[in-house]
């Protein structure tokens, strides 16, 4: 049976077994919530709280102490208001937003700017958990209502165009779009490669160009929605 969770997403490559301890920054502007959610937290398996941070700091924080997630609460960036912070700091880590149950509809919004997954403040614990536990696992949350949207938007190639698009994807490109759909910050990226950071942020930007979307969140949703998905898997060892 589904959980209440797993009815209100759709998921992508939902990677069940995470091997390593995920480090998470938590990013609040209001101390009672920063202390509730490390407390949350603190206490849950395979997730451990490195530092509280708030919005001003958080693109410094995050490029010093290296998070594999960042959980930014309401308001300390906002979809609306912030976005070249979100994309910045995608780049940096994953990032999960808690938004205010107004706002978080937006969350395509958010997904275009690389954010993982967006929930609202009204979410249980056990969502939240169980949220940041499939985003560490490289998966992107995408309600049930947007998908059309994403599927339109950025997965409008044909199935004759979709060939052609990975054949233009060099094979360290293809390997750095695998780790992309992995979750995999760049820094992961260049320790996984042997390359450095400037050539990772290289070679992502000329995926996105070649695949014709802004952002690493709509080069992971074209790959999963189109017809070469098998052909990137054939063509780059795991």
């Amino acid at each position: 049976m589904e959980s209440s969770a797993d009815a209100r997403f759709t998921y992508l490559d939902a990677i069940k077994n995470i091997s390593t301890e995920q480090r998470l920054l938590l990013c609040c502007e209001k101390p009672i919530y920063a202390a509730s959610f490390s407390a949350l937290l603190e206490g849950t398996a395979g997730i451990k709280v490195i530092g509280h941070t708030v919005g001003e700091r958080v693109l410094q924080d995050a490029a010093e102490l290296g998070p594999d997630i960042t959980l930014v609460v309401y308001p300390a960036l906002t979809i609306i208001s912030h976005q070249r912070e979100l994309m910045e700091l995608a780049e940096l880590s994953k990032v999960m937003l808690l938004a205010e149950p107004e706002n978080a509809h937006r969350s395509m919004e958010a997904i275009a700017l690389g954010v993982r997954a967006v929930l609202s403040l009204d979410a249980s614990a056990d969502q939240l958990v169980h949220a940041l536990r499939l985003v560490a696992g490289g998966t992107v949350l995408i309600p049930e209502a947007a998908r059309p949207t994403i599927l339109s938007r950025y997965a409008s190639s044909t199935a004759d165009e979709e060939p052609c698009l990975a054949a233009n994807l060099t094979a360290r490109e293809k390997e750095v779009i695998l780790l992309l759909r992995r979750g995999a910050s760049n820094v992961e990226i260049a320790q996984q490669l042997s390359i450095s950071i400037t050539t990772v942020r290289t070679h992502v930007h000329n995926v996105l160009k070649k695949l014709g979307v802004r952002t690493r969140g709509q080069a992971v949703a074209v790959t999963y929605e189109s017809g070469f998905t098998a052909q990137l898997r054939s063509a780059t060892p795991e």
